[in-house]
Parts: structure tokens; C-alpha cells; sequence
């Protein structure tokens, strides 16, 4: 994680590891992280079909869920039981 002009983004590291990975939560995650660079805080995530198009895969909500509590815990998203969006 790193913290810019207190903007928090995962590494070029973390994302090229998630997308290495091959678990399909973690390449989501990987393709939220990027699309979260540069975005205001408090911007809202878009429809979980966004990345599975891009991704060009058809994944679970449950598997997105778990992509977003990653970034969650990694400090580029929150939530406080309400949408996700750009800590």
C-alpha cells in the first residue's frame, strides 16, 4: 500500500502479484485497485458487471465481495454498510 497526497493505492507490486495469483477474487481486486487510482475519495464503485466485462468473466457476487474486502483491508476501499467506495 502506498499513501500519495493522502490518496492510499495498492503497489504496482500488489497488483501485478493479485493478477499473478489466478484466484479470481484477487484479479478482481487487482483491476478495482487500478481503476481506484487517481479517483476522488468517497467515489462510489460501479456495478460489479464493469469489471467482469472487462475481465471478460462472470464471477459470483459473493467473489466480488471478497475482491472488495480485500482492498477493504487494504485500505483503498471502505464501506460502513453501505456501497463501497474509494477510501
Amino acid at each position: 500500500m502506498v499513501i500519495t497526497d493522502n490518496e492510499v493505492r495498492a503497489t504496482d507490486a500488489q497488483v501485478s502479484a493479485w493478477r499473478a495469483s489466478g484466484k479470481t477474487y484477487q484479479v478482481i481486486a487487482a483491476e478495482i485497485a487500478l481503476w481506484a487510482r487517481g479517483k476522488e475519495r468517497g467515489t462510489v464503485l460501479p456495478d460489479n458487471q464493469v469489471f467482469g466485462r472487462k475481465l471478460n468473466i462472470d464471477p459470483s457476487p459473493s467473489t466480488y465481495r471478497r475482491a472488495k474486502m480485500l482492498l477493504v483491508r487494504q485500505g483503498v476501499l471502505s464501506t460502513s454498510d453501505g456501497p463501497f467506495q474509494v477510501a
